[in-house]
This record gives structure tokens, C-alpha cells and sequence, in this order.
């Protein structure tokens, strides 16, 4: 018996040393960013501090008294744009650092990259600091608003989509501005231990041999990225004008094709350009139905939410026409064989049908002017009767058009959902 508790103490004393120094043991973090500008994965070093971010990193591996225990990437992406592609986006530019962290520890770490996409956390934290008066429904959206809407198998709406909304895009301008350049990152989380020095003394022969050893260091080589060109970073931003194409269902019910071409230029103007051609006739009964001209249009939109589709909402504009017509009804008809001309104001809403077709219902009031001459069918021939100059007020527009929106009404980066 004496012997054993002899025993069981012996192992205790030779333990306790050891559970000393994992008591002393220090184990810490470091975390690092790199900054991105919009819509990029590649490293700029000289973009928002991330030559000092480089040289953290090359200072935490190249320092002999800590043990690296793990290393984790993490990419985010600003949420402008489409969603599928900003967490694209974000696992490149983790990808970035990855290799970023591969070459400075020549390969020794073992790098985790976790989820990458749209830090939502970040940009609530932001929101929380906001003084504006919309900031508490933006956090609101974020908090209770899925990604994405879905009813019926459908998606009808979005978070991003919603956050455009807010305040008719006036808070999503104030983000893109102040809180989403912060966004556009990867960080890197590094755990480490420090090494603690052995506490066993060394028997003389020992200590002679360790003094006689001359101490051999190995540092991770210096990573620097090459300063890009910024400029040549920056995404084009594509193009500023977005082009349609309609036809008035209202004229083509009246048997007269029409095709109208419309530019979108800013964030609330478009011009249209229209041209309408018939030219039927049969004359053994003596009926024509020939119509050709054109009209020009100058709109300003209201978007009845802000972020709204391309071409969608209400609408007001001004307009001119000119036109030549001969219109007959089998004994008599009529001719405007010079043009005829119309001015006007116009509104309408145009409604979205889905990412690439709208329809839109318009109606215009204006004054026409015009030469027309009257005549009559005798013996088969064309009798005039008179010439007359019509002077008109009221309607002289009505269109329900169907429009396709060339290239679809969600934009690249930046653009809506």
C-alpha cells in the first residue's frame, strides 16, 4: 500500500510542471482586411491602406514566438447588383486573400475559407449608427425580409429590391455612397499560440551543446503587391442609355403596322420616335385605307417606387405629329396629300410585365392643323369636291403599346433585382 500512494505521488510531481505551462500558455487573434473596388477580386495594395494590411501579415508569420494554430478567409461583396454574382464576387476575392496568405506563410498554413457573399451584419451595424430617419425600417427590411419573396413558386420581391424602395432610392443613394465601398472586402482571422520556453533544466553536456549552436531563423519571404494602375481596375460602367421597342395595339387593331423605337437617358427621361405605314385599297369598290406618318416624344417619368423597373410608372410628355392620309368609303373620300401636323401634351403609366415587356396606356391632347380635300366617286372616276384646312383641339393621341425593353430591365452591377 505504501508503495502504490509512493507511486501515485511521484506521477504527480513529474505532471505538474507540464500542467503549469499549459496554464501559462497564450493563445490570441489577429484579424486583417483587404479592401476591393466595386465589382473587382483583384488586389490593388494601394487602395484604402492594404500595403499596411500586407505588412501585418508578413510581421504575424514571420513571428518565431507564436505557433500558428489556424487561418480562416472570409470574402463579402456590396449588395448592388446581381445576386448570384455578388457572392461570386465575394468567394473570389476570399480566394484572393487565400493566396495572398499562401504566399506569405510559403505554404505552411492551412488556410479555411468560409461563406462568403453580402455581410448583411455589417451593414445593419452601420445602419444602427445612422442618424437618418430611415435607417430604423432599412434595419427593419433587413431583419424581417428574406433574400428573396417567394409565392406560389414565384419571386415577387426582394430584400435588396425593397432596401431600393426605401424613401424612393433616397436611402439606397445614401448607402451606396457612405456604407457599401466598406463592404467590399476579405478578412483573414488568424489564431495563434505563443511558444513557451522549456522549464527541465539541461544537464551540463547539454547546455554546452545548445551554447555551441549557432541559432538559425527562417523568415517567410516580404509580400508586396504591385500597385495597379486604379484606373485600370474600375469597372466600365455600361451603358447609360436603355433602348426599346413598341407597337401601339390601337393601331394595329385599325390594320395600320406601326413600330416606335424609345431611349431612356437618366434616371427619369426618355425620347420615342414612332412611324405608322398602311397602304390598302381595293379599288373596284372604290375603298382605301392609306395612312403613313410619324410622331416624336419627349417623357418624364415618376416612378411609382423608387429602384422601379426601366420604363415603368407614370408618365408625362410632349409630342408632335405629322401624318398624310386618303381615306375612302366607297362614293366619297378624303385626301390630306400634304402633311398634317399636330403638337400636344400627353400622360400615361406604363406597366411592367415582366423583366423585358411593359405595357403602356397614353393619351394626349393637342392642337391639329392640316389641308385635306374632299371628293367623290362618278363614272368610276375621282371627282373633287373641295379643299379644306381642318383646325382641331382635343384628343389627338391614344396608345396602348406593348414594349420590349432591349436587354432586360435588371442591370449588371448596380443595377435591380
Amino acid at each position: 500500500m505504501r508503495a502504490f500512494v509512493v507511486c501515485i505521488i511521484f506521477c504527480i510531481s513529474c505532471c505538474l510542471p507540464y500542467a503549469a505551462r499549459g496554464e501559462d500558455a497564450i493563445v490570441d487573434s489577429v484579424s486583417v482586411r483587404l479592401s476591393f473596388l466595386r465589382g473587382v477580386s483583384e488586389l490593388d495594395s494601394a487602395l484604402c491602406g492594404n500595403n499596411n494590411t500586407l505588412r501585418r501579415l508578413n510581421d504575424v508569420f514571420a513571428d518565431s514566438a507564436y505557433v500558428i494554430n489556424s487561418v480562416s478567409v472570409r470574402g463579402s461583396a456590396s449588395p448592388e447588383g446581381v445576386f448570384g454574382e455578388n457572392n461570386t464576387l465575394a468567394s473570389l476575392r476570399s480566394a484572393t486573400l487565400a493566396q495572398v496568405v499562401g504566399d506569405i506563410s510559403c505554404g505552411i498554413a492551412d488556410v479555411d475559407t468560409l461563406r462568403s457573399g453580402i455581410d448583411w451584419d455589417m451593414l445593419s451595424g452601420k445602419l444602427e449608427s445612422c442618424q437618418e430617419k430611415w435607417a430604423p425600417k432599412a434595419i427593419e427590411i433587413i431583419d424581417n425580409t428574406p433574400i428573396w419573396v417567394i409565392r406560389e413558386n414565384r419571386v415577387v420581391d426582394s430584400r435588396i429590391r425593397r432596401l431600393k424602395r426605401l424613401e424612393r432610392g433616397k436611402a439606397w443613394e445614401y448607402m451606396d455612397t457612405i456604407f457599401f465601398p466598406g463592404m467590399r472586402y476579405a478578412d483573414c482571422c488568424i489564431t495563434r499560440s505563443k511558444k513557451m520556453q522549456d522549464q527541465i533544466p539541461l544537464s551540463a553536456a547539454d547546455a554546452s551543446v545548445v551554447e555551441s549552436e549557432e541559432p538559425v531563423e527562417i523568415t517567410p519571404p516580404i509580400y508586396v503587391a504591385e500597385s495597379q494602375d486604379y484606373t485600370s481596375v474600375v469597372p466600365s460602367p455600361g451603358p447609360k442609355v436603355k433602348f426599346a421597342v413598341k407597337s401601339n395595339l390601337l393601331y394595329d387593331a385599325a390594320l395600320t403596322p406601326n413600330l416606335g423605337i424609345e431611349a431612356e437617358f437618366g434616371d427619369c427621361w426618355s425620347v420615342s420616335a414612332d412611324w405608322m405605314c398602311a397602304w390598302w385599297g381595293k379599288r373596284n369598290v372604290h375603298r382605301f385605307w392609306r395612312v403613313y406618318g410619324g410622331e416624336l416624344e419627349l417623357r418624364r417619368w415618376w416612378h411609382s417606387q423608387a429602384g422601379e423597373m426601366s420604363l415603368t410608372g407614370h408618365h408625362a410628355g410632349v409630342y408632335c405629329q405629322m401624318l398624310t392620309y386618303d381615306l375612302g368609303f366607297g362614293s366619297r373620300g378624303y385626301q390630306g396629300d400634304r402633311w398634317s401636323h399636330a403638337v400636344g401634351l400627353s400622360y400615361g403609366y406604363s406597366l411592367p410585365l415582366g423583366r423585358y415587356f411593359n405595357i403602356d396606356f397614353s393619351i394626349g391632347i393637342g392642337c391639329l392643323w392640316g389641308e385635306y380635300k374632299k371628293y367623290h366617286i362618278e363614272d368610276n372616276c375621282y371627282v373633287w369636291r373641295s379643299t379644306n384646312n381642318r383646325r382641331w383641339f382635343g384628343p389627338t393621341k391614344a396608345e396602348v403599346s406593348i414594349v420590349y425593353v432591349i436587354g432586360g430591365k435588371a442591370d449588371k452591377k448596380g443595377g435591380v433585382l
